[in-house]
């Protein structure tokens, strides 16, 4: 990307140096560089010290504001500046705007620095866009009006605050849980409303495990975004919990997740990841609903560590600028082992493991994932990781199992799973299935669950049971996603032998249980 910012040939020695374009910015922001100043960032590029002023005859005018902002901002826009963290995926628009949502709090600094701005003009744009939640520096807001027309004009001429995403629609389920549904924008591009996310390869492949680092491309399409209320333990109020999305599809194919059935049709970017949230909020403001989102779980669609990049940044965005704990934030994996051992190592967020089996043969069938890191990898890991004779308190890793019938539902399951997982400090979170159209599985009848989580609770492990919300408008755990938008559907894989009949048994009434019968509507509990 650098290389490809660097001028060359003749119209390069045309190009204004750094010197040159501290001179031709406006005197009230020239003067505020003259002193020297302790340097902020230690990740910034630095900033040469301004040149003297031109010189200028008596009888020659005095340049306007205006004239001045517009000569700052072509400079801005002309010229070469490397940047930290050009690297990651996706930061520009279809304009080639650099879209200021995808930086956290020190690139955001660093980028103000490089054109010639305070790193303080980095933290008042960070509070503006993530506590006002502006949209742009044109708005009557007085946070959007405190801006000089300089950097306005900079802004204007480089870069964006457009955050990728358009609401399309809002449904809200009988228990108060909403789904919201969001168009993806790229703002500049020919073909759409705003424009429309460029091309992406399809997901031909998606029970194959692709590195983080080779999934860089832009999606296109919807990704839907759930508000979950849920009382408090202390107080009893009202928060929401927000699952957020991090692609749209998802290549890792587990059997009976919806999302799954898509593929994998691109990523988001980090600001379509914040903007769910910054969204979100201007959603229930508008509406006058007095419930804060207290709580971030990166369990939408997709998966959030085959997003590496993006979705750190997001987590960090979300804790600084959105001001959200990140104690509350939960980040699950089906057990990308290299990535989550980064992402450990990170201490960003907390981590939450879809298991989902006790052997790797089940585990195979139903999240293909096992076939590239394996039961005793992914676990060996985790023990690794949250050793339980020496963790405490709430550093612990959540390892979630949803429950399919006649699939990993039974007490022998249950006894494996305690067993594989005494050596982790852990939290054992049982998810209970919520069938959607076409799904070949069942739900766990609810004497198998209890019956399940009874061996936990009878050995003084912890074990909850999380059950659907959200599930009567599609928005409950494993039902995210419109199979619709891809060009093809991923894969179904072949059961083990072991399975296979009991599969076809079930199958014999799978009519009622495809279309949602056999749905406990009393369940209460997170529904992704």
């Amino acid at each position: 990307m650098r290389s490809m910012l660097r001028p060359s040939g003749p119209s390069a020695r045309s190009l204004p140096s750094r010197r040159g374009l501290s001179a031709a910015l406006p005197q009230a922001v020239r003067s505020r560089r003259q002193a020297p100043r302790r340097r902020v960032l230690a990740t910034a590029a630095p900033v040469a010290p301004p040149a003297a002023a031109p010189s200028r005859s008596p009888s020659a005018p005095a340049p306007t504001s205006s004239s001045s902002s517009a000569a700052a901002a072509a400079l801005v826009a002309s010229l070469p500046v490397p940047l930290s963290f050009e690297h990651r995926p996706n930061l520009r628009d279809a304009r080639g705007r650099l879209m200021l949502k995808n930086l956290t709090l020190p690139e955001l600094e660093e980028w103000c620095a490089a054109v010639g701005e305070s790193p303080r003009r980095g933290k008042q744009l960070y509070r503006s866009l993530y506590r006002r939640w502006i949209r742009n520096l044109d708005e009557e807001d007085s946070a959007a009006q405190a801006f000089s027309a300089a950097f306005k004009a900079k802004v204007a001429a480089s870069a964006s605050l457009a955050g990728g995403l358009q609401l399309q629609s809002v449904a809200t389920a009988r228990d108060g849980t909403r789904k919201l549904v969001f168009a993806l924008v790229a703002e500049g591009e020919e073909g759409g409303p705003e424009g429309e996310g460029p091309s992406t390869s399809d997901a031909s492949s998606s029970a194959a495990v692709a590195s983080s680092s080779s999934s860089t491309a832009l999606a296109r399409g919807t990704v839907e975004t759930v508000l979950i209320p849920m009382a408090g333990r202390a107080d009893g109020r009202t928060r929401y919990t927000a699952c957020l999305s991090t692609q749209v599809g998802c290549a890792m194919n587990c059997q009976f997740c919806y999302t799954g059935r898509m593929g994998l049709l691109g990523n988001l970017s980090t600001a379509q990841i914040v903007e769910q949230v910054v969204e979100a909020r201007r959603l229930l403001a508008a509406e006058g609903v007095d419930i804060p989102i207290a709580n971030i779980v990166f369990m939408g669609m997709g998966e959030p560590l085959h997003n590496y990049d993006a979705v750190m940044a997001a987590i960090e965005i979300l804790a600084t600028g959105l001001e959200l704990s990140r104690n509350k934030i939960i980040v699950s994996t089906v057990g990308l082992v290299p990535e989550m051992q980064r992402f450990i190592a990170s201490k960003v967020a907390k981590l939450a493991v879809s298991l989902h089996a006790t052997t790797d043969e089940v585990r195979d069938y139903i999240v293909p994932t096992n076939r590239r890191y394996p039961l005793e990898q992914l676990l060996g890991a985790l023990r690794a990781a949250f050793p339980y004779a020496t963790r405490k308190g709430d550093d612990f890793v959540v390892i979630e199992y949803v429950l399919l019938a006649g699939v990993n539902d039974t007490r022998e399951d249950a006894v494996r799973l305690l067993e594989l997982t005494k050596d982790i400090y852990c939290l054992v979170n049982l998810i209970v299935f919520n069938p959607h159209e076409g799904t070949d599985f069942q739900r766990s009848a609810e004497e198998d669950v209890r019956a399940f989580r009874s061996v936990f609770l009878e050995a003084g492990r912890p074990c909850t049971l999380r059950a659907s919300k959200g599930d009567d408008e599609m928005a409950a755990c494993g039902q995210l996603g419109d199979p619709g938008l891809a060009p093809r559907l991923a894969p179904r894989l072949r059961p083990p032998q072991a399975l296979a009949a009991r599969l076809a048994g079930a199958g014999a009434g799978k009519e009622g249980a495809g279309a949602g019968a056999a749905v406990d509507k009393q369940a209460e509990g997170c529904a992704c």
